[in-house]
């Protein structure tokens, strides 16, 4: 019988689109401008830095125009735009809501900037949907950081051994397992299905 009681969620890519690069399309970004802002801007240690809180969007602005001048013009139009930067997938709402039907609980554990989760996160419908959820900039903590994974104990009582952890970064992943959790690297929402049905006995639906 499967010790697992509740399932926890990773935002982007997972529960997400996090489209950057259709985003900057939309916005008329030349494929060269797409290409090098993904490397230079999105993917990047600042970026992480917003993620655990400590740089705002107008410090992204002012760093990444300093480091890019060429492209100074873009990085302004980027983040005076971010509402379209995500999608919520269509699965995610009733993906939690069978979550719940099948009598687990579902929690949310999420790296992302703040003011970005403040433009994003009201409009999610997965969202009320949840038992209750981790936004990394508001605590300082990011994953693969032990101390984020271990406040879903402090704050919501969970025991992480009883609980499945779903990302798409393989380092959260393996973060995750090290600590005691069950967890699926996430690579699709049909594999996803498949891979709680066969590995785990869960069938959701």
């Amino acid at each position: 019988m499967s010790k697992i009681k509740n399932f926890v969620f990773d935002v982007g890519d997972v529960l997400i689109d996090f489209r950057y690069r259709d985003h900057m399309r939309d916005l008329g970004f030349s494929e060269e401008a797409v290409e090098y802002l993904s490397e230079h801007m999105i993917l990047t240690e600042f970026w992480h830095e917003m993620d655990l809180g400590l740089r705002s969007e107008k410090d992204a602005i002012e760093h990444y125009s300093g480091k890019m001048p060429q492209y100074s013009k873009e990085v302004e139009i980027f983040w005076k735009n971010t509402e379209d930067l995500v999608r919520e997938q269509e699965y995610s709402a009733p993906l939690i809501r069978a979550v719940k039907a099948a009598g687990y609980g579902a929690y949310i554990l999420s790296n992302y900037p703040k003011e970005l989760s403040e433009t994003h996160w009201p409009k999610f419908r997965f969202l009320p949907e949840a038992d209750g959820y981790i936004i990394s900039a508001l605590e300082k903590l990011a994953k693969p950081d032990p101390a984020i994974f271990r406040l879903l104990t402090t704050r919501f009582g969970l025991e992480l051994s009883e609980c499945i952890f779903i990302d798409d970064n393989p380092r959260n992943v393996e973060a995750a397992k090290k600590l005691g959790m069950e967890a699926i690297h996430f690579t699709g929402y049909d594999m996803l299905i498949r891979d709680l049905s066969e590995q785990y006995g869960i069938v959701l639906g």
